[in-house]
């Protein structure tokens, strides 16, 4: 099994509304992935609550049965749409792959 965690930090906004509205549309269209496509095993998305200058507004937590299925999700026509839409929103980004 592959885990395959991705954090994401959002550029800064004038208001807490505004980036709010701007997780709940980055929070939508990656669990609308989840649906899309047939590789992902296991897939979470989690909002921070913490308030540190240090911390990531957002993650995703999936899981793959192989590093084939992986590489199948990472050019898979939805998740390059989502990387695209994600432009406009993310500054910053970690990623960790990993065998469990």
């Amino acid at each position: 099994m592959i885990r395959h965690i991705v954090m994401f930090r959002l550029r800064e906004y004038t208001t807490p509304e505004e980036k709010q509205k701007a997780i709940e549309a980055l929070r939508n269209e990656l669990l609308s992935m989840r649906k899309k496509i047939g590789v992902i095993r296991d897939f979470e998305v989690g909002v921070n609550f913490t308030m540190v200058d240090s911390a990531f507004d957002l993650v995703i937590n999936s899981s793959f049965e192989s590093h084939d299925a992986l590489k199948a999700y990472q050019v898979h026509p939805d998740h390059q749409a989502f990387i695209l839409f994600n432009k406009d929103y993310s500054v910053k980004k970690a990623i960790i792959d990993y065998e469990f």
